[in-house]
């Protein structure tokens, strides 16, 4: 049986925590979202993000980023994502995020280790369950130079427990509406733990397997799994 993961980010993964985001700081949260999809399913998650391009009467090639919608069409997001949970329960999301002021020094001193430990976290147990995975991150939040190192974590780890085949092929989010799906997923997901604002997130949050880590902070670690 095979699946297809897309996987997008939100925040950043900079360091410096002591200015405002976008104005010579760093966000303090970083999120990695997923949607696993069985083989063939991705109209499922293209119809919802064709109905915010219809909604704008905006053509699809020109690429609607999550940080242009506004509240009500975050919402609205929200409550599809819900009804696709509903009507195709082997549709899941995902998502994982880590409040970087916990972050030990090792991993700021290497950012794309604990991005692959970060995908690990999120993806490796579900990967387990499958014969075949087809990964597909979004080609912007990964640097050339790291892309194979990220295949190569996640196909260790996971000869190191079964026999699943691991194809990696990184997709410009441009070209691809799913991976357009999981950047507003993604960004929901963050605004809530960087800002607090949640109102699409309280929609989404039933319907979405979430982990935080806070390292370092025993008490403010969360696994919150699907029913």
């Amino acid at each position: 049986m095979g699946v297809t993961i897309y996987l997008d980010e939100s925040g950043c993964l900079g360091w410096k925590l002591n200015k405002p985001y976008l104005h010579g700081g760093s966000s303090q949260c970083f999120t990695l979202a997923a949607a696993v999809i069985p083989d063939g399913q991705e109209p499922v998650l293209n119809r919802v993000v064709r109905g915010l391009y219809k909604k704008r009467g905006r053509a699809a090639k020109n690429e609607l980023k999550s940080i242009a919608l506004s509240s009500g069409e975050r919402e609205r997001f929200a409550m599809a994502l819900c009804d696709v949970r509903r009507k195709h329960p082997d549709i899941r999301f995902l998502a994982i995020t880590v409040r970087k002021r916990s972050v030990n020094e090792a991993f700021r001193r290497n950012p794309n280790g604990l991005y692959n430990y970060l995908v690990k976290c999120l993806l490796l147990d579900l990967m387990c369950d499958y014969e075949s995975v087809s990964f597909i991150p979004d080609a912007r939040s990964m640097k050339a130079e790291y892309r194979n190192g990220l295949h190569d974590y996640l196909a260790t780890e996971l000869a190191s427990i079964g026999d699943t085949v691991l194809q990696t092929t990184p997709w410009e989010s441009k070209d691809s509406l799913p991976l357009q799906f999981v950047d507003i997923l993604a960004s929901i997901v963050w605004a809530h733990h960087e800002h607090g604002t949640g109102s699409a997130y309280q929609i989404a949050a039933p319907y979405l397997a979430e982990r935080r880590l806070f390292f370092n902070n025993p008490t403010h670690e969360r696994v919150v799994e699907l029913c």
